[in-house]
């Protein structure tokens, strides 16, 4: 038998190493880390250290940020699949989503990545279309409808 591999061999490698690189993850390093990272809503002008300083309450505040965040971590999905084949396929990431509503919580989210050289209007032209559609689906307002 040949010593060979395939490129989905090297993919669901990839994906399983990078799901393990993000269990358990190291709590005090969690804390350490975040100490200098800007805040997105402080207008990128304030670190979690400057909000949350350990002088202010003896830490407490920055240690229940640090809890939750490491929570978010424990609990997030494992999308490594994916994450490594959008990387290995060349495409990036965006930041637009859509999301299906339900009563209490979201219901599904649709998430893009595009090639590193399509316009941005196009981009925009597809995240539309697929809402259009999706509209226009049983998916009203983001909702599921029962068949007519």
């Amino acid at each position: 038998m040949p010593n060979s591999y395939t490129p989905a061999d090297l993919r669901a490698e990839a994906a399983d190493q990078h799901y393990n690189l993000t269990c358990d993850p190291d709590h005090m390093g969690v804390g350490e880390a975040m100490g200098t990272e800007t805040v997105p809503s402080t207008g990128q002008t304030l670190t979690w250290g400057q909000l949350l300083p350990a002088d202010a309450d003896d830490g407490e505040a920055y240690g229940a940020a640090v809890d939750e965040i490491h929570g978010l971590i424990d609990g997030a999905a494992n999308v490594s699949s994916w994450a490594v084949d959008i990387g290995a396929d060349g495409l990036r990431p965006s930041q637009s989503a859509i999301t299906l509503g339900g009563a209490e919580q979201p219901l599904a989210r649709v998430h893009f990545a595009f090639a590193p050289d399509m316009a941005p209007e196009m981009q925009s032209d597809l995240i539309t279309s697929v809402n259009a559609v999706l509209a226009q689906s049983r998916f009203q307002n983001g909702a599921p409808q029962p068949p007519a």
